[in-house]
């Protein structure tokens, strides 16, 4: 048994949901297969803790995605006609440090620098000088997320012809810290950056990592954090609502075994269940790439070079585990209530050989419990609780690898690790007593692959975004512009240009690509 359309969507994260958009927009006969009972991928949200307690899954902020045509245009009219809305909270993150003192950031540069002075003058300057900078080229760096990138060779070449393109290029190649090192004087100051430089979750201690950090916090302040109301969620229903609107079709609980050729070009998708999808024109995958080559192509003859390259990928340095926690009330800081209204409260440390030993020993497969954040999406978004009620999502880093016992010994200590971090944050409050805790939940990563076996060994992005591994080096040099070496099958998603996170940038470059080549104008069906 089969069906047929023009186009097949693998994957119904909200990248292979923008691509399928702009296709159905186009009136491209488009049909979405996901392996899960709901769309999202993950920008997914649920009840995880309790009912009425809005959780994400994975993606907390949509910050890239806010510089995103899609959005910052409304290309689609997710805002404009299909409900997805954003809010920015102006108290983005308020750093606890262990010796109690606080280092707050604000969507405002100046009050962040307000902030920093209190730890270093010299520092506030220099971080008013840095934004500055960014924001120079910062237009030029989103544009180039939303767009098909060059070979790496080019690339360098186009970068290379100005001192500002030079800055980027070292930037790639040097670590956050070496980076963060140049500008700041501080060590406090400095673990509160590289603590953000992280969230590409990468040691930033590591070479290669230094664009994580060059471009995180100024895009922020440019373009606000991007939170989604009524949880990450939000996104793909909005995506959801704009394909059927179209005439897209969704299929739910469809999970892809394999990709159907004639040796040259792709046909379709084989489920598990034996269906075939057939795609006449073309089959956007949003898979990992390492899932994809060459387990689920068989007997294609691949390139021995890209499926060498795919393999050699290396996946990020740290992984994530979240808690999340239904509340009577909100909690209350021994620090102070000046840091209660911010989104977003991280605890950090105080000395740089601490903070250089955690990264450290989570990449010896060491769990710690110091590299948490504190994260209330409720607080800039009241839909998420119910009235009077409080919740908590805590974002940690992980291996994924453990000492004595590999992965699955996370099966024998999820539950103690997230009971720990509990413990820890009853230091940190007044009040997280056991009456005050409604109900809670946990993923490990290990549970976190699980859900999303795109994230192949619990990397929420795919691979690595290490210097060598981003635009079109992406998922493998000589392959970085969406297509595969298999006819007609094209990739986007995290393995792809411009990375993991909520960008949206691979699902609208893909389908620029595929209009390309189908004879299609684009910018008649956005205009």
């Amino acid at each position: 048994m089969s069906e047929t359309y023009e186009v097949v969507v693998v994957g119904g994260g909200h990248n292979g949901l923008i691509a399928a958009c702009y296709l159905a927009k186009a009136g491209v006969k488009v049909c979405v297969v996901e392996q899960d009972s709901k769309l999202g991928g993950g920008t997914k949200a649920s009840e995880l803790a309790a009912p009425g307690f809005i959780s994400d899954h994975c993606s907390v902020a949509h910050t890239m995605i806010q510089a995103n045509p899609v959005i910052r245009d409304d290309e689609l009219h997710l805002k404009g006609k299909f409900g997805l809305q954003y809010v920015n909270p102006d108290k983005m993150t308020a750093m606890i440090f262990d010796d109690g003192r606080v280092l707050q950031f604000y969507s405002d540069v100046e009050r962040t620098c307000q902030s920093i002075a209190q730890f270093s003058q010299h520092d506030a300057d220099a971080y008013r000088r840095f934004c500055a900078q960014v924001f120079t080229t910062l237009d030029m760096i989103a544009m180039g997320m939303f767009n098909i990138p060059p070979n790496a060779g080019v690339q360098a070449a186009m970068l290379d012809g100005s001192p500002e393109g030079q800055e980027m290029i070292r930037a790639q190649s040097i670590s956050a810290f070496d980076l963060i090192n140049e500008w700041f004087e501080n060590d406090l100051v400095k673990i509160a950056l590289a603590r953000y430089a992280s969230e590409s979750m990468t040691n930033p201690f590591d070479n290669g990592t230094g664009f994580g950090f060059y471009i995180i916090l100024p895009f922020m302040h440019r373009y606000g954090s991007g939170i989604p109301v009524g949880g990450s969620g939000a996104l793909a229903d909005a995506l959801e609502r704009c394909l059927k609107h179209y005439g897209g079709e969704v299929k739910l609980n469809s999970s892809v075994n394999e990709f159907s050729h004639n040796g040259s070009d792709v046909r379709g998708v084989v489920l598990t269940t034996g269906e075939e999808i057939v795609g006449t024109k073309a089959v956007i995958s949003t898979l990992n790439a390492k899932q994809m080559f060459p387990h689920m192509l068989p007997g294609y003859q691949l390139p021995e070079h890209f499926v060498r390259r795919v393999k050699n990928n290396k996946l990020a340095s740290i992984r994530a585990m979240n808690v999340h926690l239904a509340l009577n009330e909100e909690p209350k800081y021994k620090v102070g209530p000046n840091v209660d209204e911010f989104f977003w409260i991280e605890r950090a440390h105080s000395h740089l050989s601490d903070f250089r030993q955690a990264f450290l020993d989570q990449e010896n497969g060491i769990p710690r419990r110091d590299l948490v954040g504190y994260i209330g999406q409720h607080k800039v978004d009241a839909t998420r609780t119910p009235p009077g009620k409080s919740m908590m999502y805590l974002y940690a880093f992980m291996p994924y690898e453990l000492e004595n016992g590999g992965a699955k010994r996370w099966d024998e200590i999820g539950e103690e690790v997230a009971k720990g971090f509990i413990d820890d944050l009853r230091e940190l409050t007044t009040n997280m007593d056991d009456d005050n805790i409604i109900a809670m939940s946990w993923r490990t990563p290990l549970d976190i692959e699980r859900g999303n076996p795109a994230m192949v060994g619990g990397d929420i992005g795919h691979m690595g975004p290490y210097s060598w591994q981003l635009g079109g080096n992406r998922p493998a040099p000589g392959y970085g512009q969406y297509k595969s070496p298999v006819g007609k099958l094209y990739m986007a998603g995290g393995s792809t240009h411009p990375g993991g996170g909520v960008t949206g940038g691979s699902g609208r470059n893909v389908a620029q690509v595929l209009f390309e080549d189908l004879g299609m104008d684009f910018d008649k069906v956005i205009g």
